[in-house]
């Protein structure tokens, strides 16, 4: 049967504010009624309350600290950073002295930045002469250099670092025009959506000297991890489960709709035949895209969205038990087993790991793990 030993002793949380630019750490805040999620290619969130009613609490200025924009938060659990972002709301009620602070993973801050060269000058250039080009260039590479890029420009660098160099082996030739502003999020997000486009998350993790390094991890074109998946099976390690299943947006043809001519619009098609059931369509629009095969790429990605019900299971998890909270992370490979009424046959699939959301808990044996997944092949 899945799972190991409950461990003994009470597992800590530890929350920490710190400088967006500098990193530096400016405080610990004893934060409660918080929730975290790590998301595949996107940023996951963070919610939590402050007391303020306590003078051993308004002593630190938390008022200070928690400055949407200018202050990152830190999570770290039993010594381990399990997330990081900044700090983007907040807001006081008198009526119970309480401070509600949201924050989104550091992506958050990439959707603030812009697609444009390290040189650019916006009161000496025309945004509709420059752009940033990759052409023939790894799209882990491109990536890692968006990140970079964004980071080159004067007061845009927050400290995030690269993981690795290693490639997926995929080219690409993609064009960002200045005029176009995108920002470099969904540049990254665009990326990772293409067929066999690669996945990134940003993380933290601390460095040799006790501070915390942020990084951004890049698949190649998959992140996940090496060797045997990990096991939750119903009854011991998985508490429950929810089986949704909507097919309200299916398709079995997508039209890709890139760049509009003059006289005509670049089109790509994609479609699953032999699925059974009738034809249905669907489009989607990417206008500013002028490259077939891209295009046609687009089409293939996301017809595999929708060609079948999507169906995207939640596992709700024991933190203390193997495997344990923080030894797996989105793109990990999981093999989940049931035997209920609602498989009473018994299944076993194999499934990713999306996305991780987390409930420390007030006291000790509340603490909640939900994991999102998908399907790794088919569903039962």
């Amino acid at each position: 049967m899945a799972g190991g030993p409950v461990t003994g002793r009470p597992t800590r949380y530890t929350y920490y504010t710190a400088d967006l630019a500098t990193g530096a750490i400016t405080d610990e805040l004893p934060l409660y009624d918080a929730t975290f999620s790590t998301e595949l290619n996107e940023a996951g969130e963070f919610r939590a309350r402050l007391p303020l009613g306590d003078p051993r609490i308004t002593v630190h200025r938390p008022r200070e600290l928690t400055e949407p924009g200018r202050a990152a938060l830190y999570v770290e659990r039993d010594g381990v950073l399990v997330w990081g972002g900044v700090i983007r709301t907040v807001k006081y009620t008198s009526a119970d002295q309480h401070l509600e602070i949201g924050a989104a993973g550091f992506l958050s801050y990439f959707d603030h930045r812009r697609v444009l060269p390290a040189a650019f000058d916006p009161a000496a250039s025309d945004l509709g002469s420059v752009s940033v080009t990759f052409t023939d260039r790894d799209q882990s590479d491109i990536a890692r250099a968006l990140v970079a890029v964004a980071q080159e420009h004067t007061h845009g660098d927050i400290g995030i670092r690269p993981e690795s160099d290693a490639l997926s082996g995929i080219t690409r030739t993609l064009v960002y025009p200045g005029s176009d502003l995108k920002s470099t999020g969904e540049a990254l997000r665009e990326l990772a959506s293409l067929e066999h486009g690669p996945d990134f998350l940003f993380d933290m993790a601390y460095g040799s000297d006790g501070r915390p390094v942020r990084r951004l991890r890049v698949g190649t074109p998959h992140l996940g991890q090496q060797g045997t998946p990990h096991v939750w099976e119903y009854g011991a390690n998985l508490i429950g489960y929810t089986w949704p299943a909507d097919g309200a947006s299916t398709a079995t043809r997508v039209f890709a709709l890139g760049e509009q001519g003059e006289g005509s619009q670049l089109v790509a098609v994609a479609e699953a035949p032999g699925t059974g059931r009738p034809l249905t369509e669907t489009e989607v629009s990417y206008v500013h895209l002028t490259d077939t095969d891209l295009l046609r790429s687009q089409a293939r990605s996301a017809l595999a969205a929708v060609s079948a019900p999507v169906i995207l299971p939640e596992l709700t998890v024991r933190a203390d038990r193997e495997p344990v909270l923080g030894s797996y992370q989105v793109g990990d490979d999981a093999l989940v087993v049931i035997k209920d009424v609602f498989f009473p046959e018994g299944v076993r699939f194999g499934v990713r790991i999306t996305g991780i959301e987390v409930t420390p808990g007030n006291d000790a044996g509340e603490e909640q793990v939900q994991l999102t997944v998908t399907p790794a092949i088919s569903t039962p």
